[in-house]
């Protein structure tokens, strides 16, 4: 194996270690029975991320209410190209602070920090109630 070959693979390999360490737990979101909502807290350090999975239908309304915006909340699933940042100020939002879901589905809502806040290797605890009208 060459020198060039051997560097290639030596980077490749290190950046699939960072980016498989670079997850927390995660949840799957239940609702108690006969509620539409349901609480959740943790914490995330550096770059790591808690995943919350969820089952929706296309048209159902989602809120998200942080008890503090220190993290940030995005959201992938169907219908969905990119991610959804369900934060305070979003402008996926309507005026209420809710989200119209594109499709029926998987749903996974990341809560994360920062790429600033993650260098420094911070610790963020958080809570938040996660809504989904019927």
């Amino acid at each position: 194996m060459n020198r060039t070959t051997r560097a290639a693979l030596t980077l490749l390999l290190s950046t699939l270690s960072i980016t498989a360490t670079a997850a927390g737990k995660q949840i799957n979101v239940e609702f108690p029975k006969g509620h539409d909502h349901a609480h959740y807290s943790g914490s995330i350090t550096g770059y790591d991320y808690d995943s919350y999975v969820f089952r929706a239908n296309q048209g159902q309304r989602l809120r998200l209410t942080l008890d503090k915006e220190t993290v940030d909340a995005m959201l992938f699933g169907p219908g969905i190209d990119d991610a959804i940042d369900l934060g305070k100020y979003s402008p996926a939002l309507d005026s209420q602070g809710r989200y119209t879901l594109p499709a029926s589905g998987k749903y996974q809502l990341r809560i994360l920090q920062s790429r600033a806040e993650a260098r420094r290797h911070k610790v963020k605890p958080y809570r938040f109630e996660l809504q989904i009208d019927r």
